[in-house]
């Protein structure tokens, strides 16, 4: 082992945290202050101690993190990839997965046991589900997905099925008694099968840490528990880390309240707010010294988390230099959001910046279309991260198949597309009536043609031609209109079709609302398919994309320019979160997004909006109210919003509100 000088290789904060000692310790790492540096330098410490490797538990969220620290602590030891190193590390599923195989015999579980992913899990549910839903029509029925994430987000949280369904599809919950009695029957098949799924691997952990003789004996093996990103911790994972350190209590937890955002995967904030209460006379580190971005980044940062009531206090400070304000951005509307924000980017590029290096994060997906179609109007490259390109998208693609075939009757593909998401139409039977909707000729006299069929496609293709119809009748309208009718139309299937149909809801409605701009349907359609043609440019080199992603995707990442976009009042806190502590959790994200960024930083929001039902003013989001207007370089119109707390903002706008450049600052 090669000798380490850990006193002057690490910070004084982090000093501490690897040099802490026994005990219970809380790490409250803010972003970029080095946290996967002290948890391995904190493994490497310990062996150097004395402690044996085997003695030694690390646990991560993913393979990723887990690989990367076992790379590191060798590293530090001296020793070579490919050499092997007792100390147990891992993410909480492949530790499981691993532990049940060798102890799983205390909880009658058999060591041959088969894992299901979430495709197998789908294809059980649906096989169960057809012995309790099978009377009720298929746009009536929960799909697959539903049910699973529903079983999940229960096992993970700890609660039963009905405040699962409650929390995640109210919608469901006049079926509550059937969906009970299917996820029963879900975890009796799997044990009849000897199969888990990746619950089931968190959930048997657990059990086997409660077993009197497993229990003790997994207590022993390890005398040294370290855990990542604790602030992601379900109710499970929870137990298991402290039922695991009840014989020696060495237990250090790593993470940042800060950047708690998965809620909506069972991850529960109060795990690290209350790790203190849990484990008597622990000591709590705070690492605040940041490595990634500018002091003025950090003040705008410390401020947008400073407003969250429910935290651990921290404040972190810069390590870098002086450099620019962040900017704040108000656009009279999304397509000069869009155009501000490439400008900027390629104002970069002059100055020596990488595509790979400028990243654009947004609340929810659907708002990257403007942007979108804005890069590929200048020809630039981009990634999506976390989805795909928006015209790529399931749902994006079925609705405007029904806008196409108004366009051209002639349409196979699209034809294809809207039949065969019909109850009863395969794809043999599409070709068919395919060939009969050419032999017409004409979209306007496909009801009178009177097609053969069977009666459940005769009835699914009723359905089609009363939107068809529908849509003739309007066809002269705003195209906005038309996407409307079809929204109206395709929403049962979206709803039972796709586990995530309020965010894909949501794409629909940006869909209508670019839509909107168009009253031919002429130009739209040809809008549509240079934007399908760009959809399949791909660029060989990273480096020549910029990066779009959702901030919950973005987390753990860096770049030097980041822009926060859409930041207003209906989507930056997300409109469905009223509750006090969502409100909290939307703010951490915000927190998040800002702290992406290493050296320049953007929030930018438009000011109106135009949809199929008129003219909407936005406001800014309330968490720019929370940061002091001095902090930013901020251009006319967003000088011009007066905040209030009770009246919330209003404008006085100047449409010709001047951009400056970058080189202004």
């Amino acid at each position: 082992m090669k000798s380490l000088d850990f006193k002057n290789e690490l910070n004084k904060e982090q000093y501490e945290v690897v040099t802490g000692g026994k005990g219970p310790h809380l790490v409250l790492a803010g972003a970029g202050s080095g946290k996967t540096r002290t948890l391995t330098y904190r493994a490497a410490w310990l062996i150097d101690q004395g402690i044996k490797p085997e003695k030694i538990l690390l646990v991560t969220f993913t393979n990723k993190a887990a690989a990367e620290m076992m790379y590191r602590v060798k590293n530090l030891l001296g020793l070579k990839v490919e050499d092997k190193l007792s100390l147990w590390g891992g993410t909480f599923h492949s530790l499981a997965n691993r532990l049940l195989r060798i102890y799983g015999k205390y909880i009658d579980i058999k060591s041959d046991f088969t894992i299901l992913d979430s495709d197998d899990s789908d294809n059980l549910l649906k096989l169960i589900s057809k012995d309790y839903l099978a009377s009720l029509p298929a746009k009536h029925r929960p799909s697959p997905g539903v049910l699973r994430e529903t079983i999940s987000f229960a096992t993970n949280s700890g609660i039963d099925i009905q405040t699962s369904l409650e929390t995640k599809f109210p919608e469901w919950i006049v079926l509550l008694e059937n969906i009970e009695k299917i996820a029963s029957e879900y975890q009796r098949r799997k044990r009849e099968s000897n199969v888990l799924d990746f619950d089931d691997l968190l959930v048997f952990w657990k059990i086997l840490t409660e077993d009197p003789e497993a229990g003790v004996f997994l207590q022993k093996k390890w005398e040294y528990i370290l855990v990542d990103e604790y602030q992601d911790t379900n109710t499970i994972q929870a137990d298991i880390i402290y039922n695991l350190a009840k014989l020696h209590n060495n237990v250090l937890a790593v993470g940042d309240d800060a950047q708690s955002i998965y809620s909506f995967r069972a991850a529960d904030i109060r795990n690290i707010l209350e790790f203190p209460d849990k484990f008597k006379n622990t000591k709590v580190h705070k690492l605040e010294i940041n490595y990634r971005s500018t002091p003025e980044i950090l003040d705008v940062a410390n401020q947008i988390i400073a407003a969250n009531s429910n935290q651990f206090t921290k404040n972190l400070k810069a390590s870098r230099e002086s450099h620019v304000r962040p900017e704040l951005a108000a656009l009279p509307g999304p397509t000069q959001e869009a155009s501000f924000i490439v400008d900027r980017m390629q104002q970069h590029f002059e100055k020596g910046l990488r595509a790979d290096q400028v990243a654009v994060l947004f609340r929810a997906a659907s708002y990257s279309q403007n942007l979108e179609m804005e890069l590929n109007r200048r020809g630039i490259n981009y990634e999506i991260r976390g989805g795909m390109r928006f015209f790529e998208r399931a749902h994006i693609k079925d609705l405007l198949a029904y806008i196409k075939v108004l366009g051209n009757f002639r349409d196979e593909v699209a034809w294809r597309r809207i039949l065969q998401m019909q109850e009863g139409i395969g794809p043999v039977t599409a070709f068919r009536i395919y060939q009969q909707i050419v032999e017409v000729g004409d979209l306007a006299k496909l009801r009178e043609a009177g097609f053969n069929m069977a009666d459940k496609a005769g009835a699914s293709w009723s359905k089609i031609l009363m939107v068809i119809d529908d849509l003739l009748k309007h066809k002269k309208d705003n195209v906005s209109k038309l996407i409307n009718i079809v929204i109206d139309f395709y929403h049962p299937y979206l709803k039972t079709k796709f586990t995530d149909y309020r965010q894909r809801q949501d794409d629909l409605e940006q869909l209508a609302i670019f839509a909107s701009g168009y009253e031919e349907l002429d130009l739209f359609l040809n809008e549509i398919s240079l934007q399908e043609s760009f959809s399949g440019k791909e660029s060989e080199k990273r480096e020549d994309k910029v990066i779009l992603s959702t901030v919950h995707q973005a987390k753990g990442l860096e770049w030097e320019a980041v822009f926060v976009i859409n930041m207003t009042d209906q989507a930056f806190p997300h409109p469905l979160c009223v509750k006090e502590e969502e409100r909290e959790e939307e703010r951490r994200l915000f927190y998040v997004a800002s702290t992406r960024a290493s050296r320049y930083l953007y929030l930018t929001y438009p000011m109106s909006m135009v949809r199929y039902d008129g003219y909407h003013t936005l406001k800014p989001s309330p968490f720019l109210a929370d940061i002091d207007s001095n902090l930013f370089n901020s251009n006319d119109m967003s000088r011009s919003a007066s905040y209030s707390a009770e009246d919330g903002v209003e404008y006085v706008a100047d449409p010709d509100g001047f951009l400056p450049d970058v080189t202004d600052w």
